[in-house]
């Protein structure tokens, strides 16, 4: 009897892992500049907290995390360990964005593939008094790194200039919801006023 309460214990835990992880996207960025990628939720439970380890190839260094929409709470950073916990308990999803995190690439970084891992992932249910899920198997993302293209971050529409058509690609994203990383220029994992700023700076310093 104690064997097959083990047993089943054992395959409870093993559902949970296989049903409920997190994972990173792929992405692409240029040498030199900022890249968000998201951070995937999948469960079939209600969670209330998670944390993931990143792990990230040489050069390449972790810069903020914000919560996206799918997720309630501030997302916070320790070192390379991203996390988050709620008071209100989060309904299960399918692959749903919850985190966006920024990296900087090194302009030393060389054009090709490389790796961006989770691990040590711990997700926490709030079902039956309170489950701890561990993610035992690491989740790999692909970042492709393209060579460093020169020029200023803030010439968006890459005409030479920084002018007002650069704020009008800003204003266009925003108006549309839309999300763009290369017009991201304050690294905050939004397109908003503060992007704007940096390019009037750049136009009153030019």
């Amino acid at each position: 009897m104690l064997m097959a309460v083990c047993s089943f214990v054992g395959a409870n835990a093993a559902l949970n892992r296989a049903n409920n992880y997190l994972e990173a996207g792929d992405a692409t960025a240029e040498a030199g500049k900022t890249v968000v990628i998201d951070i995937f939720m999948t469960s079939n439970k209600t969670i209330t907290d998670w944390a993931t380890n990143l792990v990230l190839p040489e050069g390449i260094t972790l810069v903020s995390a914000v919560a996206a929409e799918n997720w309630p709470a501030e997302v916070k950073i320790d070192g390379l360990k991203v996390g988050s916990s709620s008071e209100t308990p989060v309904a299960a999803m399918q692959k749903q964005v919850v985190a966006k995190v920024t990296l900087q690439v090194d302009a030393s970084v060389e054009a090709g593939e490389y790796e961006i891992a989770l691990a040590g992932t711990v997700m926490i249910s709030d079902e039956n008094g309170g489950t701890t899920i561990t993610q035992v198997d690491n989740k790999v993302a692909k970042l492709t790194v393209t060579p460093a293209q020169g020029g200023d971050k803030e010439d968006l529409n890459g005409d030479g200039f920084v002018d007002t058509g650069d704020i009008q690609l800003v204003l266009n994203d925003m108006a549309d919801d839309k999300y763009d990383v290369a017009k991201d220029l304050n690294n905050d994992g939004f397109l908003d006023t503060g992007d704007i700023q940096i390019i009037l700076n750049k136009m009153a310093d030019m």
